[in-house]
């Protein structure tokens, strides 16, 4: 991400764990969550082309894919805070201001 582009990213729980993830593109070599009509989220490395074409030409339109952004042990939201994010549908606003991600709804 460049100093100071305002990008959207999402706070998507999985196994009780909090990962922000970005609504861009994926690319082979991309850790991503997958869900189901929102719901179900799984962790997967998309490691060759094969997976790559399951996630990206996937026959059931309520498969998503969402690139990982941050990882839970980087970030430091409070429980408070990952719970009014997802108030929102987890949507948040992400810049980066001198090296320190700024998020805002």
């Amino acid at each position: 991400m460049e100093q100071n582009t305002k990008q959207k990213v999402k706070l998507i729980m999985v196994e009780q764990k909090p990962y922000v993830v970005t609504l861009d593109n994926i690319g082979i070599g991309d850790k991503v969550i997958v869900t189901v009509g929102g719901q179900y989220p799984s962790i997967v490395n998309c490691e060759n082309e094969t997976v790559f074409k399951l996630l990206t030409d996937s026959k059931l339109s309520l498969t998503q894919t969402f690139k990982i952004f941050m990882e839970p042990e980087n970030i430091k939201f409070t429980s408070e805070q990952i719970e009014k994010i997802l108030e929102n549908d987890g949507l948040m606003d992400c810049v980066l201001e001198d090296g320190i991600y700024k998020y805002s709804l």
